[in-house]
């Protein structure tokens, strides 16, 4: 990253913040007023470019950030199972397990809340636990899964509804 200026080298740093060539542009100290169109022409600058792809595979590298790992990590989302979450008691109560949750299931949980309170008056009253919890979007995750294997694309001509009828024509036989 030596062949840049500074004012380039801080765009660079500015770009992996958070990929919005504008707005790395006005952190960079370029005029606001050509931003727009001058940070996307600085990250097609040659040097620039090659600068942006070298921190982001050291920053790859860095963090053990492989496409297998983000695959693997929306495949965890899309496929999330709620029968890894609940389980029934005989007499039709929903029970929550967390100890026997496979590891993979607790890496699609969103959030968990718990609301303890108590419930009837007098001799009659008992505590309640409710927990709630949700998971990721399992939509999202899927299209995700889709585009990255090429499902929602046009390949050659044909349409995306073609190849996903295909497929599924073809997963059913």
């Amino acid at each position: 990253m030596t062949e840049l200026s500074p004012k380039r080298r801080r765009f660079v740093d500015e770009y992996l913040v958070d990929l919005n060539a504008a707005q790395a542009a006005i952190r960079a100290g370029y005029s606001p007023r050509s931003a727009r169109s001058g940070g996307p022409l600085l990250l097609r600058t040659p040097a620039v470019a090659r600068a942006v792809a070298e921190r982001q595979a050291r920053i790859s590298n860095h963090l053990f950030v492989t496409a297998e790992r983000v695959v693997l990590e929306y495949a965890r989302l899309a496929f999330a199972d709620m029968r890894d979450y609940l389980h029934f008691a005989k007499d039709g109560d929903v029970l929550l397990d967390w100890s026997a949750m496979p590891e993979d299931a607790t890496k699609a949980i969103l959030e968990v809340t718990q609301d303890v309170y108590n419930e009837g008056r007098g001799a009659a009253q008992r505590e309640v636990k409710r927990t709630r919890f949700k998971l990721h979007d399992k939509r999202g995750a899927l299209d995700a899964l889709a585009k990255h294997l090429g499902l929602f694309r046009e390949r050659g001509g044909e349409a995306a509804e073609t190849i996903v009828t295909s497929v599924i024509h073809f997963a059913g036989d």
